[in-house]
């Protein structure tokens, strides 16, 4: 055993697995192959992966092509309509292959769906030691979950500048005063989640705005599900009904959208019942002898039709549902006034996301077509297998770590990658104002960008390059980094559980599945 730990071969191979991309890794070395199994809500890691990669491509095309992301053939003002694109990535529904901030949205209500599932889960099962438990471990290493990657990560980009590795960010005079400077990005802009909306632009990383939020509401979910465990079955959906309309009146889309997840989870594990109760319903109907089966069949029949009209209207609603929120996910960020369709959903915000700033409206709409969605998916068999699929799947275990890296990786290679057309000389040499030309040099100078075409072309070819960069590095963080805080926060829980006080050492207690409270 020894000799193999201290063989070359392996420690090479070792090495070497964690490089490169674990889905490379996994082909080369199949022994060594992580076995995963979908579960029921599997299909919504595969969204929030797919979700991330277009977050991804949203700051891609915004650092880069910013022109692309104004609506198809509307200008900056009407003074200029020259300035007016019309590229085909630009079209209503397309555009949403890069409108990254519905995603966000998505993100949120997935999150109150997915922390909301075990808990509301042993709830029905009258099981209240395993939803109290469950509710104190997703508390215990939720900060660990979602803040350590983050650390992590502004750290690395602080040593980067620091040591002027990073294009376009300055080293500050010492290493001393860039720790002070990171100390204080981390404590009062990353972990420091009460006063999120006051300061939406962390330094190091300004994309992790969001974490804050994500931590905040997580823990007003785990409070609101703790509040209501106990309560009835309609109570407590009235009463989360009720939360979510307060917290649209108060103008709160974050809250809004935890809950509906939460609601959402409810309303999946009813679901699962009455589809475990009908299928108990059949077999007890099997065993019936040859009378009771012909009056249950005709029975049936005939209930048949308004069965299959309600589960049509229903496929057609939730159809609706998905090609809604893909038109109103193009929002553009600028003029949604002279955009056709948007701007009548602008007109129809109601307060107070009409008044409160120019990005308010998207963020109402965008929370309801969010929750639309992520409820239409799992009603629809063809895009739950897409997202339960190998491709949406992989994208769903690296999600975080593409939202933590992308960014920092923009901003390493995106300048060097795309470079710049050709510039002429500007003013009189030897004056103040005169500018050397600039030489063409990277995509933008071999593609140009005179034109719509060229710049869609430069987009893709970009795409092309930067893209595997993002998950290559995503894959190798998530292992590096972002799983092992997971482990490290689940012994830290079993280090410090005070074990006389679980509920299988109490009199009568049930003991927790071993497993089932696991990150989410």
């Amino acid at each position: 055993m020894l000799r193999h730990q201290l063989n070359p071969l392996s420690w090479a191979d070792t090495f070497l697995r964690a490089l490169i991309p674990s889905f490379i890794a996994d082909a080369i070395f199949s022994d060594r192959r992580k076995t995963t199994r979908l579960h029921p809500t599997s299909y919504l890691d595969g969204l929030r992966g797919i979700a991330s990669v277009i977050v991804f491509f949203c700051h891609y095309t915004e650092d880069n092509y910013n022109s692309l992301t104004r609506s198809y053939g509307v200008a900056d003002n009407d003074q200029h309509p020259e300035t007016a694109t019309t590229g085909w990535i630009q079209l209503p529904f397309l555009r949403t292959i890069f409108s990254g901030r519905p995603m966000v949205h998505i993100f949120f209500v997935i999150s109150g769906f997915v922390l909301s599932y075990k808990p509301i889960k042993a709830i029905h099962a009258r099981d209240f030691d395993k939803c109290y438990v469950t509710l104190s471990s997703s508390t215990f290493r939720r900060a660990f979950r979602l803040f350590g990657p983050c650390v992590a990560s502004t750290f690395i980009i602080m040593c980067l500048q620091q040591m002027d590795l990073y294009p376009g960010r300055n080293p500050r005079a010492s290493w001393a005063e860039q720790l002070l400077v990171w100390k204080r990005v981390v404590f009062t802009q990353i972990t420091w989640p009460w006063a999120w909306d006051k300061d939406m632009m962390p330094g190091y990383d300004i994309h992790l705005w969001t974490i804050p939020i994500e931590f905040a509401h997580s823990m007003l979910l785990f409070m609101v599900i703790l509040m209501l465990a106990r309560t009835k079955l309609r109570i407590r959906q009235m009463a989360v009904l009720g939360l979510m309309g307060y917290c649209l009146s108060c103008g709160k889309w974050a809250g809004f959208e935890f809950l509906a997840g939460l609601f959402l989870a409810e309303v999946h594990v009813l679901k699962s019942a009455r589809e475990q109760q009908s299928k108990e319903w059949e077999s007890v109907a099997q065993e019936e002898d040859e009378d009771d089966l012909d009056k249950y069949g005709h029975r049936e029949v005939r209930q048949g039709g308004g069965l299959v009209g309600l589960s049509t209207l229903k496929t057609v609603f939730c159809i609706s549902l998905v090609i809604l929120g893909l038109f109103v996910g193009g929002w553009p960020n600028h003029h949604a006034d002279k955009t056709p369709g948007i701007r009548w959903f602008l007109a129809k915000t109601p307060m107070p996301f009409a008044k409160m700033d120019h990005l308010a409206p998207q963020k109402f709409w965008f929370g309801l077509c969010a929750i639309g969605t992520v409820w239409a998916v799992g009603e629809l068999p063809p895009l739950k297998r897409f997202f339960g699929g190998a491709l949406a799947q992989y994208c769903g275990r690296i999600s975080y770590a593409i939202y933590i890296c992308h960014g920092p990786v923009l901003g390493l290679f995106q300048a060097y990658v795309f470079g710049s057309p050709f510039v002429p000389a500007q003013g009189e040499p030897g004056t103040d104002d005169y500018k050397v030309a600039v030489e063409a040099h990277g995509i933008k100078g071999m593609t140009g960008m005179d034109n719509t075409t060229q710049k869609t072309t430069g987009w893709f070819l970009g795409l092309c390059v930067l893209g595997p960069i993002v998950v290559w590095t995503a894959d190798v963080f998530m292992r590096a980094i972002d799983e092992p805080i997971v482990r490290i926060a689940r012994k830290m829980e079993n280090v410090c559980l005070d074990r006389e006080a679980q509920p299988d050492q109490r009199p009568g207690g049930r003991r927790l599945e071993p497993g089932y409270s696991q990150a989410a």
